[in-house]
């Protein structure tokens, strides 16, 4: 059966990304741009089908425990298609409470009709309305199921490392945190109108937000909508989560600065950076990515900037002109984001932190060659380990005692700063993703 062909809805969009994912482990925007390159004009499917993969991967481990419970069948002798079908069924039934559960049943059977065979149809049917009947008898059903290996949902190896590093109280907030969906914020050009009149605009076109910050506010309702606004349209805005944006503000930049922005693409900082040097500064953005420098330079276009340079590079061992300030937002193992880029924690082994530690290294090492005597470089991770932060930064200060820690200047909020010196946001207690930065000064 060739799945592009059956007539779309956003929970066939959903069963075709999610089926990719199990196929191979291939990253959810890889998949879901292919999906959709399919069906170019049907955004509003493509918004909820967004959304209702991102919330089944979260919690896939939960689901898989229900499904085992009301099935009484192993994981393993599931079809996957079958699986991934009853895991929209369970999510919708138990989650989405804007979905009636006699319209979740009929939805799921649909696609257990379009996608499988007539066997898996009967059995899809029976599973899911064994769960409405347990659900209506007893809302609680499913309490005895939260003492069991896989209730957090994210892989063992990754909960037993964080049950060290934070202890069993934190663990258990971190847990909640990145399994539940995540606020999106927008950060606001602090060159054109006000807070309040953005807020209007935006209002006009449907969408509610309200203020977090000087230049970052909280959406509310209608995040769909956000990309087809005047203002994102216009340039004038730029979804961004407030810790990311602390990073860019870790290296203090002044009027007319040359930067080295590099693994930069998309480009969310870049424009951030932009915006600080202002026209008689310059930004050069690189990254390794054809793609996503592309995606990077159509954003600068958006944005109108006149003062950022994009080229294709390898930050572990291309040259770069020499700059007053360097960004390496570094590649790395998202462990801060997991509970917005879900599918990170089913992607990621143990041993990927070691590796990602040897390229971190390696970039530092090579571009903080192109940093001026006096310039600060920023090193940063939206990773909570330690492997990846403040050992990387060891191990690079060991080679180079030309660098020193610097104190994180003022503008950085202080609750996200340890010592004055390392800016640290762990999504368990500051309620956002999780980052990690240190500001380094070159003194000779």
């Amino acid at each position: 059966m060739d799945i592009w062909k059956i007539k779309v809805d956003s929970r066939s969009l959903a069963y075709k990304i999610l089926y990719q994912f199990e196929k191979g482990y291939d990253k959810i925007p890889d998949i879901r741009k292919l999906v959709f390159s399919n069906y170019p004009k049907k955004n509003e499917l493509k918004f909820r089908s967004t959304v209702l993969v991102n919330e089944i991967i979260r919690l896939r481990g939960r689901l898989d425990l229900m499904i085992v419970y009301i099935s009484g069948k192993k994981l393993s002798f599931l079809n996957k298609k079958v699986l991934i079908i009853l895991r929209i069924g369970f999510y919708e039934i138990i989650f989405d409470h804007k979905v009636p559960d006699y319209a979740a049943v009929d939805s799921s059977v649909n696609l257990a009709r379009k996608f499988t065979n007539k066997k898996t149809i009967g059995f899809t049917n029976a599973v899911l309305r064994s769960l409405v009947r347990k659900k209506d008898n007893n809302p609680n059903w499913y309490e005895g199921l939260k003492y069991k290996v896989g209730w957090s949902s994210v892989p063992v190896w990754m909960e037993k490392r964080w049950l060290v590093n934070f202890g069993e109280k934190n663990l258990a907030k971190l847990i909640e945190f990145i399994n539940q969906p995540s606020d999106t914020f927008i950060r606001c050009d602090t060159d054109s109108n006000s807070m309040e009149k953005k807020m209007r605009l935006l209002e006009a076109d449907g969408i509610k937000t309200e203020l977090f910050s000087n230049n970052f506010l909280k959406i509310l309702s209608n995040e769909s909508k956000v990309l087809s606004s005047k203002l994102f349209k216009n340039g004038n805005i730029s979804i961004q989560s407030p810790s990311a944006a602390a990073i860019v503000d870790c290296l203090g930049i002044q009027r007319g600065d040359v930067v080295l922005d590099v693994c930069a693409a998309p480009g969310t900082k870049t424009l951030q950076l932009a915006n600080l040097v202002g026209v008689n500064g310059f930004v050069y953005a690189s990254d390794l990515s054809p793609d996503r420098v592309s995606f990077g330079q159509k954003d600068e276009k958006r944005h109108r900037k006149k003062n950022i340079k994009w080229s294709l590079k390898d930050a572990r061992k291309d040259a770069y002109v020499i700059a007053d300030k360097i960004l390496i937002d570094a590649p790395c193992s998202g462990t801060g984001v997991i509970g917005r880029r879900t599918d990170i924690r089913w992607r990621r082994r143990e041993s990927d932190l070691k590796k990602f530690a040897d390229v971190q290294l390696s970039i530092i090492n090579n571009c903080s060659k192109y940093l001026k005597k006096g310039g600060a470089l920023v090193y940063a991770t939206c990773s909570i380990e330690p492997e990846e932060n403040l050992m990387v930064v060891d191990k690079f200060l060991n080679l180079n005692s030309n660098f020193v820690v610097d104190k994180i200047p003022n503008n950085v909020p202080k609750q996200w700063v340890k010592d004055n010196k390392i800016l640290n946001v762990f999504p368990h207690q500051h309620g956002l993703d999780g980052i990690f930065a240190i500001r380094m000064k070159k003194i000779f």
